[in-house]
This record gives structure tokens, C-alpha cells and sequence, in this order.
């Protein structure tokens, strides 16, 4: 009896072992987008013979409990390049990453407002770039990229400045970036005081970027122009390689850059070193770069994603200045005067460390942080002034985002906070043709900006989706004048609470319906916020926008042809107005308006694809038209004693190109040859408030033609030609607007940009 009772006991742990291994999976794991690291559902993991195994859930988990005859599944999803895994019996849980497929960019997940939807799905003109739109130029500058987005405008003659606008916000700018919000792998590279500077980031190391056009104040604060958030490249999944790349150009121009990638299970690792040179076209032109970057993702747990990026960056430009209208007719490659004399330049290192953490407490509860430091230091020969600046900064940001479950109209709810700190220790000189003369100022500015936000998202029905989002914003400068101590103070800006609302409806992968209004605001930088003596102006305050739009977005023709329209009015209040007093001196007053109109659409057809079995693996030509109707509706300028000096009511908008058109054609073939052709047109524009002046309209056009293989599965090249500027346009891609002449000189708004110029290059990739 005791051997019965043992044999049914034995067999009945066998059965239920059995059924136990039945239910443990051969193979589970997360899929994750490869640059934003937002978890992708939906996506499909089939058999090398299309045989669907699984699909992933909300949270991008998988199981797949059947035994796998081959060593290799395949990864699917709308939107992203499809992927062949191997499988390995030494690793069961799997942390695969899936690249942005950049040609069908409605369907890729984008992160903008914590939303993790497509873009198609999105409320708000979102655009994204991918490594393919850097690669089809030279990769030294993100202007070719930008500028094919309907409504961004890069502006960029050399090397050492870089001026960026979205819906005409930011065109104003003096030097560097204004009104637009940047990030780094969630870590802000906008300075406290809003002042951005991009030549830090090393062109080629960026993996993606999306652009969120008009206010966003609601979740990333300050910013009336919009948002760009940048993703630094990370390593294919399963890839282990080292690659060197050289590009070498007119003008001088040179780069070599060597770059290891690592796409494991547990540690993804992206490290670049990079060094360019460029001479120059202009006189005292001269550029020169130095870029380390490390990208690092570990993932201890299923639940936990921890980021480290370590960024080194140095810069020595020489600035040429520019020209009057005169000088640029009789020599456009000339530099400056003053500029030549006092050897204006820019010699900045660049350092910033970053850590990031995402959480998923449960399947409701997440969190994403990030913690920061920046420093660099600036030594900078100005034509009226040379400049020696140390900054550095801390802060942080943190997002926790809970979705209950609500049976009815289910909503997900997203809470956060931005810190950010950052000191300024600037000494300024006479300037001794570019030697540091006597001191004129030591001045410290402590400038303090932290955010709170707030955010639901509330499905009304299947396909309807409500945003509610605000902000609540403060900012202050704490200013200390070593040389004239009356002029230290503090200049503490009124706090901003910044709402937005949408709504969007699916119709169906042809249409899907957004509207919105979002408010956004913009402080004056802390070198805006001085009256002529040097003293604070207490009266100035931050420009206030509020936006109204309409988006459509959809897929037509069996979804070959992709459009992205958007139909936006902005009311700008309390605009900046720059009055230039004396060489170097401008001062500020909120005596704007100005009402922003427009119409976006951005369009793109797949005439092939790979999926047609022709020898031309890609033909898409594409296409992304701008028209801005933008005008002063209030605006004057003021001088010194706030007497108005010039009214300019009704004009159109200084630096505003009416029709702006970026078109192109890609070609990709079945044996590796590649061609990347573009247009640019830009409508005349004004130099000045008066409209006294005007750049005439110019086309430019590019074309780029290369080869990419892969051999003996081990070795991958990429050898390559382009030539820009075919037509050899002349023309001033950035102009100093409303410049103003001193004495019988005549205002010099000129930058002129590189006329017709040829680069080539090779890349060599080993995979280990």
C-alpha cells in the first residue's frame, strides 16, 4: 500500500512539474525604443518564417513559452526597422532595442509630453529626426536636418555660431540659441537664465531628436518657441563593433573619429572620440573641435533602467564678423574689420556628466529621473570687449507618472519637478587686438529656475484622447557687481503658471485629428536685464505667448504616402524689444506684440521599398512647405529715457522668410549605392524692423551619392561624395538683424555662407 501511495505521489509531482515547465517561459524580456527607452508595445516576435510567437504588452513584455527550432527570432513594429535576435540558452531574458525607422516617422513612439504614442497618435506638431536625416550631409552641422522640418529654421554661415527659431520665436537672437528649451538625454543643456549653446554637442553622436513646435511650457517650462529634445546615439541591439570614420572637404575641412559600440542585454555602451578642423571660407574663419562622448545604459532588473552620459567638449572658433552690404557686394570672403583687429574669437571647453534613472515600481507606477552637472570655461575676444567667463551648474528632473485603471475613461496622470542652478564668473577687458587690456567689470550672476508640472490624459472613448497640462515657473538672478557694488541686486521675475489642452481623435491610419492651446513664456537672459548704466531693470519681465492650433496627420495609398499638417496661430505679448545704445550696449523693454500665423505641412511618399523586391530598395521623394504670416501688431522701440523712438505697427516680422520650401528625392538600391538629393528655398525677408532693408530670396542645392555594404558579415564600409551649394548661390544664411552703424559706418548684416563646396569620406566598421 505505502508503494502505491508513493508511486501516485511521485507521479503526481511529475505532472505538476511538468505543468510548471509549461508555464515558465523558454524566453521572455522588454522592448524598448533604442534612443528614448520608452518601453514599445504591440510589437510582434515572430519566427525567421513569419510565424507570430508573441507580442509585447503595454509595459513592452513578452513571453514565449514554445521551443524555438531556430537560434534567431525576428522583432516587428510599425515605425521601427524590423531586427533579427539570436538566441542564446546562456541568457532567457532578453532587453532588446529597436531603431526608429526614419522614413516612416508618423508611426515612430515619440516621448514628447510623456506620451509614448506615435507621432501620428500625438496632439501637437512634433517632428523627429533620426541618424538617416543627419547622415544625408556632411554631419558637421544640424542645419540640412532642422531646416526639413516645416516651420524650424537653422541658421548657420560658419561653423561658430548657430542660431535657431520655430515659428519665427527665436529669430531675434544676438548670439547662441533664445526661447528654445533643449535637452540632452532628458538633461537640460539650456542654461538657467534660457541662453543655449549647441556646439558642445558633437553632430555625429546624436542618435535622434524631436522637435515640439510652438509653446510647452505646460511640462518642460520656460520657452515660447518650442522644444528640442536630443537622444545621444546608442549601440545596436546585439552589435559589438569598432568603427573609424574620416571626412575631408573644401575649405580645409577634416574629421577622423573613432567610435566603440557595445548593444548587450545588461549594458549598452556608446563611446566616441572625434577631432574636426576647418579653415574656413571667410577670413579669420578658422574652426576647431575636439568631442568625447560616452552613453552608457545598464539594466540590473526588469524593472530598473539606470543612464550615465559623460560628455568632454572643446571648441576654438575664430569669429569673422559681418558685413555691410557694401563690403559683402565687393569681397563676401572677407572678414570684419574690428572683428580682424581685435581677433575675435571663442576658446570654450565643455564638460557634462549626467545620471538618469527609470523605475517601474508596478505596472500602474513609474518614474524617470535624471541628475545633472555642466561646467565649461569661456575665453572670448569680442570687437568691443574680451571676455573671460567660468560657469557651472546642478539640477535635476523627475517625472512620476500613475495610470489607476479607471474602468471608465481611462486616464494616466504625470507629476514632476525641473532644478536647475547655474553660476556665472565673468571679468571683462579692453580688448588689445586680442589681448586682455584693464579690467572694465567682475560680475557673478547666480541664476536659480525650478518647475513644477502637472499632466492627464484621459481616453473620453477608444480613439479620443483629452490633455490637461500646467506648469507653475520661477526664476530669479542674483547679480554681484565686485566693481560697482550699487549695481548688485536681485532680479526675482514674477512666478508663470502655464496651462495647455488638447484634444485628439484617431479616425482611422488615414486621419487622426489635434487641437490645442498652450501658453508658453520666456525671461530675458541675465545679460537682457541691465538698463544703460548698468543697473538692474526691475520692470522687465518674460515675453508671454499663447498658441492655437490644428494638426492632421495620417497615412494614404496603402500607406506610402505620409502627410503632417498643422495650422497654428500665436499671440506673442510683451516681446523684447533690443535698442542698440553704443557699441556693445543694448538695452530691453517689453513693448511688442506680434501675431504669428501660419500653415506647416511636411509630406513624404515611398514610391519603392525594400518589400517591392526591385533593385531600388527606397525612392522617396519628400517634401516640407512653411508659410508665415507674421507681423507687429503693437511693437515700438524706446530709448533710454523709455521715450518711443520708432513705431512699426503692421510690418511683417524682422527675419521671417513668408514661403519657405525644403524638398528632396532618396534613392537606396538592393547592392549598396545611395543617393541623397536636396532643395532649399527661402523667400526674401527683412533685415530690420523698418523694412528698409531686405535679403533677397536664394535656392540652394545639395546632392550626396554614396556606396554601403556589408562584407563577410564582419565588415561594414560607407564611402561617400557630396557636393553643396551646387548652383554656387550667394547668400547669408544668418544675418545680424537690426544692426545697427556707428559714426558714417553703414549697418553690417551680412554673414555670408559657403559657395558651391565638395566633401567625401569612408567609414569602416569591424563587427567583433
Amino acid at each position: 500500500m505505502n508503494y502505491k501511495y508513493a508511486f501516485f505521489l511521485a507521479l503526481g509531482f511529475a505532472m505538476l512539474l511538468l505543468d510548471s515547465n509549461a508555464q515558465t517561459p523558454l524566453l521572455s524580456g522588454h522592448i524598448y525604443d533604442s534612443q528614448t527607452r520608452q518601453p514599445l508595445a504591440g510589437a510582434v516576435i515572430q519566427t525567421l518564417n513569419k510565424e507570430p510567437l508573441t507580442k509585447t504588452d503595454s509595459r513592452g513584455y513578452f513571453e514565449v513559452s514554445k521551443a524555438l527550432a531556430m537560434p534567431e527570432v525576428k522583432v516587428t513594429l510599425q515605425g521601427y526597422i524590423s531586427q533579427i535576435v539570436g538566441i542564446s540558452q546562456a541568457i532567457s531574458e532578453l532587453n532588446i532595442q529597436l531603431e526608429a525607422d526614419g522614413i516612416y516617422l508618423n508611426e515612430v513612439r515619440v516621448g514628447s509630453y510623456n506620451g509614448n504614442k506615435s507621432n501620428k497618435e500625438t496632439a501637437g506638431a512634433v517632428a523627429v529626426i533620426t541618424t538617416r536625416d543627419i547622415s544625408r550631409g556632411t554631419g558637421v552641422s544640424l542645419q540640412p536636418a532642422l531646416n526639413a522640418i516645416p516651420g524650424v529654421r537653422m541658421e548657420q554661415s560658419t561653423l561658430s555660431e548657430a542660431r535657431i527659431s520655430i515659428r519665427g520665436n527665436g529669430v531675434r537672437s544676438s548670439f547662441g540659441i533664445r526661447n528654445v528649451k533643449v535637452y540632452v538625454n532628458e538633461i537640460p543643456v539650456t542654461e538657467a537664465d534660457g541662453t543655449t549653446r549647441i556646439e558642445a554637442l558633437d553632430i555625429n553622436s546624436i542618435g535622434r531628436a524631436e522637435v515640439i513646435k510652438g509653446p510647452a511650457s505646460s511640462i518642460y517650462g520656460a520657452g515660447t518657441a518650442g522644444v528640442i529634445n536630443f537622444q545621444l546615439q546608442r549601440s545596436p541591439y546585439q552589435e559589438q563593433s569598432l568603427e573609424v570614420s574620416g571626412l575631408t572637404g573644401a575649405y580645409g575641412l577634416n574629421r577622423l573619429a573613432t567610435t566603440y559600440r557595445n548593444g548587450g542585454d545588461k549594458v549598452n555602451s556608446y563611446v566616441s572620440y572625434g577631432w574636426h578642423e576647418y579653415d574656413g571660407y571667410r577670413q579669420h574663419s578658422n574652426d576647431m573641435r575636439r568631442f568625447m562622448t560616452g552613453n552608457f545604459q545598464l539594466f540590473p532588473s526588469d524593472k530598473r533602467i539606470i543612464s550615465l552620459l559623460i560628455n568632454r567638449t572643446t571648441q576654438h572658433s575664430q569669429i569673422p564678423g559681418a558685413l555691410t552690404q557694401a563690403e559683402y557686394d565687393a569681397d563676401p570672403l572677407q572678414a570684419n574689420a574690428t572683428n580682424l583687429d581685435k581677433a575675435a574669437a571663442r576658446y570654450q571647453n565643455w564638460t557634462r556628466i549626467g545620471v538618469g534613472q527609470q523605475y517601474l515600481f508596478n505596472e500602474h507606477f513609474s518614474n524617470q529621473t535624471s541628475v545633472f552637472t555642466y561646467f565649461y570655461d569661456l575665453d572670448h575676444p569680442l570687437p568691443y570687449a574680451y571676455i573671460r567667463n567660468t560657469y557651472q551648474s546642478y539640477g535635476g528632473r523627475t517625472r512620476f507618472s500613475y495610470n489607476p485603471d479607471f474602468a471608465h475613461f481611462a486616464t494616466r496622470f504625470t507629476v514632476g519637478a525641473e532644478y536647475n542652478q547655474g553660476l556665472t564668473k565673468g571679468s571683462q577687458y579692453v580688448n588689445n587686438k586680442g589681448v586682455e587690456g584693464a579690467i572694465n567689470s567682475t560680475i557673478d550672476y547666480q541664476n536659480t529656475q525650478y518647475s513644477l508640472f502637472y499632466q492627464s490624459e484621459t481616453s473620453l472613448s477608444a480613439h479620443t484622447l483629452l490633455t490637461l497640462g500646467i506648469s507653475f515657473n520661477s526664476l530669479n538672478y542674483d547679480v554681484h557687481d565686485y566693481l560697482k557694488p550699487s549695481q548688485t541686486g536681485v532680479k526675482k521675475f514674477n512666478p508663470e503658471a502655464t496651462p495647455r489642452l488638447a484634444l485628439s481623435h484617431h479616425f482611422s491610419d488615414a486621419l487622426s485629428l489635434h487641437g490645442s492651446i498652450s501658453s508658453g513664456f520666456s525671461p530675458p537672459s541675465s545679460s537682457e536685464i541691465k538698463n544703460i548704466d548698468g543697473s538692474i531693470n526691475p520692470s522687465l519681465q518674460a515675453e508671454k505667448a499663447i498658441n492655437y492650433e490644428v494638426n492632421a496627420k495620417g497615412n494614404l495609398f496603402k500607406s506610402r504616402l505620409a502627410y503632417d499638417l498643422a495650422l497654428f496661430k500665436m499671440d506673442m505679448k510683451g516681446e523684447l524689444i533690443g535698442q542698440s545704445v553704443a557699441q556693445g550696449i543694448t538695452i530691453y523693454n517689453n513693448s511688442g506684440k506680434t501675431s504669428h500665423n501660419g500653415v506647416e505641412l511636411a509630406l513624404s511618399y515611398q514610391g519603392l521599398k525594400a518589400e517591392d523586391g526591385k533593385f531600388i530598395s527606397m525612392l522617396r521623394p519628400f517634401a516640407a512647405l512653411t508659410y508665415a504670416d507674421f507681423k507687429f501688431k503693437d511693437y515700438k522701440t524706446l530709448n533710454a529715457q523709455n521715450e518711443v523712438t520708432a513705431i512699426y505697427d503692421g510690418n511683417p516680422l524682422t527675419g521671417i522668410a513668408p514661403w519657405v520650401l525644403n524638398a528632396g528625392l532618396d534613392i537606396e538600391t538592393t547592392n549598396g549605392i545611395y543617393f541623397y538629393g536636396s532643395y532649399f528655398y527661402s523667400d526674401k525677408l527683412s533685415l530690420n524692423d523698418a523694412n528698409t532693408a531686405q535679403h533677397p530670396a536664394y535656392s540652394v542645392v545639395n546632392a550626396k551619392l554614396g556606396y554601403k555594404k556589408r562584407i563577410a558579415r564582419q565588415f561594414e564600409i560607407n564611402l561617400y561624395a557630396g557636393l553643396d551649394n551646387m548652383l554656387n548661390e550667394k547668400y547669408s544664411s544668418i544675418v545680424s538683424l537690426n544692426a545697427v552703424g556707428f559714426g558714417a559706418v553703414a549697418p553690417a548684416y551680412f554673414n555670408p555662407s559657403p559657395g558651391r563646396n565638395g566633401y567625401g569620406g569612408l567609414n569602416f566598421k569591424w563587427l567583433f
